[in-house]
């Protein structure tokens, strides 16, 4: 896996989150087992908005050629994705979340372990 196609996907991700959190956050609500509302649905719009900052940054530095630029984009993704997978984790674990929040902790475990081997490197 290159630093390229990591950031590439993980641009798709984020993308796709951005646009589920702000036109369909329902589709979150149903997978992870939480109860809409008006409250939930303001979160869940600024949610998307840092989704679709953390996915041009993941665009637009796919391509860099800088090694310091790499370290602090990996380092900053590593934190990042470890992070909502432990808050996940923890979730799950107090009842606030259902199952479906698993594939949410996988995917972002992955992209924790990915990160930091680049941040590592």
């Amino acid at each position: 896996m290159t630093f390229e196609v990591l950031n590439r996907i993980a641009f798709v991700i984020l993308a796709a989150l951005f646009v589920v959190l702000l036109f369909f956050p329902s589709l979150i609500y149903w997978l992870f087992a939480i109860e809409g509302g008006p409250s939930v649905d303001f979160i869940a719009r600024r949610a998307a908005m840092l989704f679709a900052g953390l996915s041009v940054l993941a665009l637009i530095t796919a391509e860099t050629e800088s090694d310091e630029v790499r370290q602090v984009v990996s380092l900053s993704f590593a934190v990042t994705m470890a992070a909502l997978a432990i808050l996940g984790l923890f979730e799950l674990v107090r009842g606030a979340a259902g199952i479906g929040i698993l594939l949410a902790v996988a995917v972002e475990s992955v992209f924790a372990f990915y990160y930091l081997r680049f941040w590592r490197d």
